[in-house]
């Protein structure tokens, strides 16, 4: 097993819809395995070994598929409110329970990658209820805090 290619794949972002880093990645490292390379209009990298003979003799060589999918869940900017907080779509199936405090990218073209934080809305832990203390957000109260105006 490549542990780094593995960690490399595992640390590039690519959410439903905007896994061009990840195909990238994937072709730079299968790059001379193929003949073709093609993306189609979801995005989805397609690579093509054309037919070799299939041994002496003489018969028709096999086709084979491998299919894997790039993306993962993720999220999507939906606004920055008038705080500076970034308030989200989310982008497959998510726990809330699980993005507290959780570190998340936000990957953008004019300003490159922002490091965040994932929090939800609501009273702070000191003086929130303990109702309030045993209520599970709903996705969408969580914004991401860049540290910025």
């Amino acid at each position: 097993m490549n542990v780094d290619l593995l960690k490399r794949l595992c640390e590039t972002p690519g959410i439903p819809g905007r896994e061009e880093r990840v195909a990238a990645l994937i072709r730079k490292e299968v790059e001379g395995m193929f003949d073709e390379f093609t993306t189609d209009p979801m995005g989805s990298l397609i690579c093509k070994r054309n037919a070799r003979p299939a041994g002496s003799g003489g018969g028709k060589a096999k086709r084979v598929m491998i299919a894997a999918h790039m993306d993962e869940i993720g999220f999507y900017v939906k606004y920055i409110d008038d705080k500076g907080f970034i308030r989200v779509n989310p982008a497959g199936g998510f726990d809330t329970r699980n993005l507290f405090s959780r570190r998340v990218l936000v990957c953008t073209k004019s300003h490159g990658d922002l490091h965040g934080v994932m929090n939800p809305g609501g009273r702070p832990v000191h003086i929130a209820s303990e109702e309030d203390k045993k209520k599970v957000p709903d996705i969408k109260e969580f914004f991401i805090d860049i540290g910025r105006p």
